[in-house]
């Protein structure tokens, strides 16, 4: 038995399962083959005792077909002990379907047998010996080679064949013991079929005694009742065409009063919406979307427009004074902006909308810079579109639609739909529509009812439209040239034949409903119905004989059945059967179906998706499994979407935070370049014009300056910037009161940062003209402690351009700014100082080394190659010299000298590196000395000065004390007469 399982699916059970389902395949298959050739013996031998008795050689021809096929099931059983069942069986099918196709040519009146034999043959073996997959196809097969059998011998070949009574009632019983075989093979696997077959066989069983009960009992009443139905049947189809072709127009009529309805509604939604507008005129008024005070302007002829660019022209004409009304009309017009541009996408008709105030100006959608296209006086309020919609002509306030006419445009023919706008009952203006017909022309060309009828579309005059050559030429009318911006004339209205004349008097005055006129001399139907919207009228014109032709042809094929009742017969009975299989099949799948979506549901929520649910069908049991399946699922659903939207929130979440971090890392990234810019120089010079530089640069603000407060601090001056208007101020010495008028005074007098990020509302804001561009602007103290020092001035062209983040970071760069600013004075002062204790230390050598030549002679030496000798016994060569001074703080010393025995040789830039490094290291080899020479002698001095303290400090006699004194100096100093005297000081001699 097939369980429905596939081997393929199950490489685990290999051994087991598939070959059971394999070996029950194969079994039905050897039992359907001997079946046949057992079958096959007394259908041939039955044939040939018929085709030798009547001595007839086309029932032998069909004996010795029939022997023939049997041998295809000898070799079927052959394929089957190979395994291949399901070839062996497809060549079965294939067979027996040449062999009943073929018999039919040679002998009549088995067609019925034939076909019913064929079909159980081909569904008995593709649903018992087959795999499920084959099951639809030997039912296709059963059921085109059956009706193939029953059109060969019932409607296309003739009389001219054999026909055997006997032959046929003898074979009946083949039939019936063939199909008696098959139900019972078909009962013994039965629980091997799908639930869907087991439910067609149920109800095939059953149904089909009741079928062939009826269609006898049809049969033979078809021929009392045929008559009657016939005669009703061509009135009632009469009567059916006509009610269909007037439905036909009465739907065309709909499709194209749809086209304006739609656009009547949107554009009645967009009149209101501009009412209302008046109505919020005051909020509106306060802060316009579109200011018309700065987007309009005059032109050389005196009327005003507007900038191509904006979504809609704006025109004023040179009679009106424009003055606040004016402008406060176009602001609130100007908010149709939001709407217009998506109803002029959704109606592919519509050509412009646009809006017509009281006071004469016009706002068109779209911009085709109407201004520079209409006469400057031209007054809109004097046009039709607006006199037709204004109190004096339109006290109902109705949509109005103009009369079409030629668009000067070249939009073809249209017509205009104006609305007038009331607030408060006050006439405003007119909303106004141009629909382009080109569109609705075609859609009436592309009418056609049968196969060449056609359809016209006039107006509530008779005045044309839409119409083709072949309605032009029923009304014996010529095409009509229109020029630019007039309407049409040519009507239909009392043009052609006299039923023709009434037709169209009756379309013209709203009618709905069909005529019959001559056109060609043929009737045809003219059926007519109002398009309500625009008030056109709808007409369709369809030649009568293309709709009764299958009434003629009904009529025919009824008489013809009745003189082939028996054959009718047999054909309804089949017909009948097939179409009980069809039913059965259909209910089968009609029960099964809950089931089987039920299992599909469940195969696509095991496949990962989640949001499957089945339809609940039925209020049975298979309605109460599909709602606990359902509920089963959605708590597995909601449990996972809780899973889905946590992580996706926490993702969401993440993102925002990388996007943050992203943002802040790259203004921290800005402000380690400004701090490294601030590194590179030392002065303020060249520190501050780098900084606003850098700033300007890394930000991408409009202007960067930086203000330093003057010594007595009553000024701040600006003393960097980046923009040009900012270097023009540098050039005049620009200077504000600290305390003054402007954000820089107030934040150099205040020490807090300001803010303007709309500088037109600020009043702390100095408009300055070398700034011209400035929106918004932020100015932050440059702090020392709590001393301000100057000012850090931001300024940007863009409106709100300062967020949260961005005055913290400019605070940062501005505290970064005030410390370099003092590391730069510092660094200045500590320069100053540096250079004079520079000077300072270069004077006191060039003293110290001008006492020791004083004390001391110079010396020099000369190396000869050999040894260093004094110059003063040697002397200096000098046929080549290169001399190099001994220079130290500034004050030349000596001087080294190379002397080159070769008058002609060139000194190397690494010998006169080398002589200059010696140099410089001889000269501080030389000051070493020098300063511990001198320090030996303060030594030497120091202790004798300590001696000589020694040796009196413990004297306590004058005498003994000046002799002692003396005596210790000579030792000290020898050489040299000393002497000591004690006396009062003498006055001096004036």
């Amino acid at each position: 038995m097939n369980n429905g399982i596939n081997p393929t699916n199950s490489p685990n059970i290999r051994t087991s399962i598939p070959q059971t389902v394999d070996k029950t395949l194969v079994r039905n298959a050897y039992s359907i083959s001997i079946m046949l050739i057992i079958a096959a013996i007394p259908s041939v031998g039955l044939f040939a005792y018929y085709g030798l008795q009547v001595g007839s050689w086309q029932i032998l021809i069909v004996a010795a077909i029939m022997f023939i096929a049997s041998f295809g099931a000898v070799a079927a059983l052959f394929l089957i002990r190979r395994n291949r069942s399901s070839l062996a069986m497809m060549i079965v099918i294939t067979n027996f379907t040449i062999t009943f196709v073929a018999i039919p040519f040679f002998i009549q009146g088995l067609g019925l047998l034939l076909a019913l034999s064929m079909f159980i043959l081909a569904v008995s073996i593709t649903g018992l010996a087959m795999p499920t997959r084959y099951a639809a196809s030997g039912l296709i097969v059963g059921l085109l080679s059956g009706s193939t059998i029953l059109i060969l011998d019932y409607l296309i070949l003739g009389e001219a064949r054999v026909r055997v009574p006997d032959l046929e009632r003898s074979t009946v019983f083949i039939v019936i013991g063939f199909a008696i075989f098959f139900a019972v093979f078909t009962a013994r696997h039965f629980n091997r079929f799908s639930l869907r077959i087991k439910i067609t066989i149920s109800i095939l069983i059953t149904g089909s005694a009741i079928v062939t009960a009826l269609t006898w009992f049809a049969a033979n009443r078809t021929g009392t009742i045929v008559n009657i139905l016939t005669d009703r049947y061509e009135a009632a189809s009469t009567e059916n065409i006509q009610n269909q072709l007037v439905g036909v127009a009465r739907d065309q009529a709909y499709l194209a009063n749809s086209f304006f309805e739609g656009m009547l509604n949107d554009l009645v939604a967009l009149a209101n919406y501009r009412a209302s507008l008046e109505q919020q005129s005051a909020v509106f008024v306060e802060s316009p979307y579109w200011n018309a005070e700065t987007r309009i302007s005059q032109f050389p002829s005196g009327q005003y427009g507007n900038s191509a660019t904006d979504i809609a022209s704006i025109f004023i004409p040179s009679t009106i004074l424009v003055d606040e009304a004016i402008y406060n009309e176009l602001n609130m017009t100007a908010y149709l902006d939001f709407f217009v541009p998506n109803f002029l996408k959704t109606h592919p008709g519509a050509v412009a909308v646009y809006y017509i105030g009281k006071s004469g100006t016009t706002t068109y959608y779209p911009n085709i810079s109407l201004a520079q296209n209409v006469p400057a006086d031209f007054d809109a309020t004097k046009e039709d579109f607006y006199t037709i919609a204004t109190p004096e002509n339109n006290q109902s306030r109705e949509p109005r639609w103009t009369d079409t006419y030629q668009d000067p445009a070249g939009n073809g023919l249209v017509t205009t739909l104006s609305i007038p706008v009331y607030s408060n009952d006050t006439f405003l203006g007119v909303m106004g529509l141009d629909v382009q017909l080109e569109q609705i022309a075609r859609t009436i060309a592309n009418v056609q009812v049968g196969d060449t009828g056609y359809a016209f579309l006039v107006d509530k005059a008779g005045h044309i439209l839409a119409m083709p050559p072949q309605a032009y030429s029923m009304y014996r009318l010529s095409p009509e040239e229109v020029s630019s911006n007039s309407a049409r004339e040519l009507s239909v209205l009392a043009k052609g034949p006299f039923d023709l004349q009434e037709a169209t008097a009756r379309m013209i005055n709203g009618e709905t409903g069909v005529a019959t006129i001559e056109v060609n001399n043929s009737n045809s139907f003219f059926i007519f119905s109002p398009v309500v919207t625009p008030n056109y009228r709808l007409g369709i014109v369809a030649p009568e004989s293309e709709f009764t032709g299958e009434l003629i042809a009904s009529r025919s094929e009824i008489e013809q059945t009745i003189q082939s009742a028996l054959q009718g017969v047999a054909i309804i009975l089949i017909l009948l059967l097939i179409g009980a299989i069809i039913i059965s099949l259909w209910i089968g799948q009609l029960i099964t179906r809950p089931l089987v979506r039920l299992t599909q549901t469940a195969e696509t929520i095991a496949s990962g998706d989640f949001s499957a649910r089945a339809n609940v069908e039925t209020e049975d049991e298979t309605g109460v499994l599909a709602r606990s399946f359902n509920s089963m699922a959605e708590i597995l659903n909601n449990t996972l979407l809780g899973l889905e939207q946590r992580i996706t929130e926490r993702t969401s979440e993440i993102e925002n935070a990388n996007a943050s971090i992203a943002r802040r890392a790259g203004q921290f990234e800005a402000i380690a370049r400004v701090a490294r810019t601030i590194s590179s120089a030392q002065t303020l010079e060249a520190l501050l014009p780098q900084i606003a530089d850098t700033i300007s640069d890394q930000f991408g603000f409009y202007h960067v300056g930086i203000f330093l407060l003057d010594s007595h601090r009553e000024y701040a001056i600006l003393a960097a910037a980046n923009s040009e208007g900012g270097k023009r101020m540098l050039n005049r010495n620009h200077r504000l009161l600290v305390g003054g008028t402007g954000i820089v005074g107030f934040v150099t007098n205040s020490g807090q940062p300001r803010v303007a990020l709309d500088v037109g509302m600020d009043a702390a804001f100095f408009n300055n003209p070398d700034l011209p561009e400035t929106h918004s602007e932020i100015a932050l103290p440059l702090l020392i402690g709590m001393e301000v020092i100057g000012a850090l001035d931001v300024q940007s062209t863009e409106t709100n351009a300062f967020s949260q983040e961005d005055v913290s970071i400019l605070s940062t760069l501005a505290d970064q700014v005030s410390i370099a600013i003092q590391n730069a004075r510092s660094y200045q002062k500590s320069r100053e100082a540096l250079n004079q204790a520079e000077a300072a230390s270069m004077q006191m050598s060039e003293q110290q080394w001008g006492r020791f030549f004083a004390d001391q002679p110079a010396n020099g030496y000369v190396f000869d190659g050999i040894d260093a000798k004094d110059i003063k016994f040697s002397g200096i060569p000098s046929n080549n010299t290169y001399t190099v001074p001994l220079i130290l703080r500034g004050t030349k010393i000596g001087t080294l000298k190379l002397n080159a025995t070769n008058p002609d040789r060139t000194w190397t830039d690494d010998e006169i590196a080398m002589a200059q490094a010696t140099a410089e290291r001889t000269a501080l080899a030389i000051e070493n000395a020098r300063l511990l020479q001198e320090a030996q002698k303060r030594a030497a001095k120091e202790r004798a000065i300590g001696q000589i303290t020694a040796r009196i400090g413990g004297l306590v006699n004058i005498e003994s004390i000046l002799q002692t004194s003396i005596q210790e100096l000579g030792n000290t100093l020898p050489f040299t007469d000393i002497a000591i005297q004690i006396s009062p000081e003498q006055p001096e001699q004036k």
